[in-house]
């Protein structure tokens, strides 16, 4: 899966953008990401950690709560267009951040965005020269995937409090996303050097929080 290089986006020159770091915690749902968030704000006290998600800033609710209808689903070209600008909307916020704390985490990133793509059977071409502007601003983050089974995602994403428009729609459906999904992620992860793969399952918080803390040292942005 191929990002593209186009133009960078227009969100701050250079020296603002390097004031922090940006950390995008990649993984189906169910796979560790929040935990693994919590563990990063544990083992790093003393950082600002400024975490952007897609459904509760400001900015971006009104657009999370269609794309969450079950009432009245938009046409599938009409939902990639909404996605697409809640991750417009939703850099800009990252790119401020950036100005004000040490690490910026964006809670899903470009593979997420994409892998609708496919979950949906709409084309890319449309839509390509965004995703090239997209994809190059995620290009220069690290990318922390955390890693599990379908069985073990689905066991524990079906049994939260409130599930997603996703989780709704049962777990059949949710094994062909996980399966796009994972394809997707590992075609990234092969093209790009600062994505990192976390085998949530294979090891504990602890290892897997080493491993994450060890990556976003070594990474330079």
């Amino acid at each position: 899966m191929s990002t593209g290089r186009g133009n960078h986006m227009a969100f701050g020159n250079d020296v603002a953008r390097r004031a922090g770091k940006v950390v995008v915690f990649e993984g189906y749902d169910g796979s560790g990401k929040s935990t693994l968030i919590s563990e990063l704000r544990r083992r790093l006290p003393n950082a600002s950690i400024r975490v952007v998600g897609r459904k509760a800033e400001s900015q971006l609710v009104d657009i999370a709560k269609i794309l969450e209808r079950e009432d009245q689903r938009p046409d599938p070209n009409a939902e990639i267009l909404l996605r697409i600008a809640v991750e417009f909307e939703r850099l800009g916020i990252v790119s401020e951040s950036l100005q004000h704390n040490d690490i910026v985490v964006c809670d899903r990133g470009f593979v997420s965005l994409v892998s609708w793509l496919d979950y949906l059977g709409v084309e890319r071409a449309a839509f390509e020269s965004l995703l090239v502007q997209l994809g190059d601003y995620y290009q220069s983050a690290l990318t922390l995937v955390c890693e599990a089974d379908f069985e073990t995602c689905w066991t524990r994403s079906s049994q939260r409090e409130q599930l997603s428009r996703k989780d709704r729609l049962g777990k059949e459906v949710n094994r062909r996303y996980f399966e796009q999904y994972d394809a997707n992620i590992h075609a990234y992860a092969a093209s790009n050097p600062g994505c990192v793969m976390i085998d949530t399952l294979v090891n504990d918080i602890s290892g897997s929080g080493n491993q994450m803390i060890a990556a976003i040292e070594a990474h330079e942005i």
